[in-house]
C-alpha cells in the first residue's frame, strides 16, 4: 500500500529522574537520509538509532532528535591487578637476593607500582539498561511515525485511483471521437474546395481529395499514443497496490504519461480531442504533485 513520504512521531517517557523524548519529523526527499541527533554522552548509538529507524522509512528526509534531561551517576570502584602485584613481589625478593638488600615491599609500596590499582566504572550495566531504553523509545516514535505515513498515504493512495479514473475515462472519450474526426475533416476540406469551385470554377477531384484525407488520417494518428497511454494507466495502477516504495515510478510514469498526451494534444486536429487531451494534461499535473508525497 502507498505510503506518504511526510509524517511525524514521537515519545515521552520517564525511568527515575532521567525524561527521555523522542521525535521524528519525516519530509520528502529523492533518496532515504536519516539524521540522528543524540546527546553527547549518547553519540555512540547514532548508528543504530540510524538502522533501527530505517526499517521504517524506505524513501524520505527524516530527523531524529533525541533529548535525555536529568543525570546517570557514575559508581566508580577499585580492582587490583593480582597478576601485576604478583609480579612486581617477585622480581622485588629477585632484587633482595641477588644484590643481599633488606627491602621489605608493603602493601603501600605495592599498589602505587604501576597498572596495579586500577579504577573500573560500575556503570555499565546501567548504561546497557540505558541503551535498550532508548531504542525501545526509538522503535515506539518509528512506529507512530508509520502509522501516521500510512493513514496519509491511504488518502494519496484514494485520490490517485479516482483521478486515474478520469483520466481513462476521457481517454475512452477520445478512443470514441478518433473515427469521427477523420469524417469530418472530410466534410469541411470537401465544403471548402466546393465554395472555392463555385468561385473559381474548376472541376472537383475526387481522387485528389481522397489522399489528401489519407495524408490528413496519417498525420494526425494518435493510435500509438493512446495504446501506450493506456498501457502507463495500467502500470500506474499496479504501481499503487504494491507494499515497496513506489514514489520514483510513479513519477517517471506520469512524466510519459504527460508526453503522450502533448502529443495526442499536438496531432489531433479535432477541437473535442484537444480539449480532452488537456483535461487529461491537468489532471495527471495534480497527480504528480500528488505524487512527490508519495514514498
Amino acid at each position: 500500500m502507498v505510503r506518504s513520504m511526510t509524517g511525524y512521531g514521537r515519545k515521552d517517557d520517564m525511568k527515575g529522574s532521567l525524561r527521555l523524548t523522542v521525535e521524528l519529523r519525516a519530509v520528502n526527499h529523492r533518496f532515504q537520509e536519516i539524521l540522528v541527533r543524540l546527546p553527547k554522552n549518547m553519540s555512540m548509538l547514532e548508528d543504530q538509532v540510524r538502522k533501527l529507524v530505517a526499517q521504517y522509512v524506505r524513501r524520505g528526509r527524516v530527523d531524529v532528535t533525541i533529548s535525555l534531561e536529568g543525570s546517570v551517576t557514575i559508581s566508580p570502584t577499585v580492582a587490583i591487578d593480582w597478576s601485576i602485584a604478583e609480579q612486581f613481589l617477585k622480581l622485588s625478593r629477585e632484587m633482595d637476593q641477588r644484590f643481599s638488600l633488606e627491602t621489605p615491599l608493603t602493601a603501600k609500596d605495592l599498589l602505587l607500582f604501576p597498572g596495579v590499582i586500577h579504577t573500573k566504572e560500575t556503570e555499565e550495566a546501567e548504561r546497557d539498561e540505558l541503551t535498550s531504553w532508548l531504542l525501545s523509545e526509538v522503535d515506539t516514535a518509528a512506529r507512530d511515525l508509520l502509522s501516521m505515513k500510512m493513514v496519509e498515504g491511504e488518502r494519496l493512495h484514494a485520490d490517485l485511483t479516482q483521478r486515474l479514473l478520469s483520466v481513462n475515462k476521457w481517454l475512452e472519450d477520445i478512443i470514441l471521437l478518433v473515427p469521427s474526426s477523420t469524417q469530418e475533416y472530410h466534410n469541411r476540406l470537401h465544403q471548402r474546395l466546393s465554395e472555392w469551385a463555385e468561385q473559381a470554377p474548376f472541376e472537383l477531384d475526387q481522387q485528389r481529395l481522397a489522399q489528401e484525407v489519407v495524408f490528413f488520417t496519417e498525420k494526425s494518428d494518435i493510435s500509438e499514443e493512446i495504446t501506450r497511454l493506456k498501457s502507463h494507466c495500467h502500470q500506474f495502477k499496479q504501481q499503487l497496490e504494491k507494499e515497496e516504495a513506489v514514489g520514483r515510478k510513479l513519477d517517471f510514469l506520469l512524466q510519459e504519461m504527460n508526453r503522450e498526451a502533448n502529443t495526442i494534444a499536438s496531432k489531433a486536429n479535432h477541437l473535442q480531442i484537444q480539449h480532452l487531451a488537456v483535461e487529461i494534461k491537468t489532471e495527471l499535473e495534480k497527480m504528480r504533485e500528488q505524487v512527490q508525497n508519495v514514498e
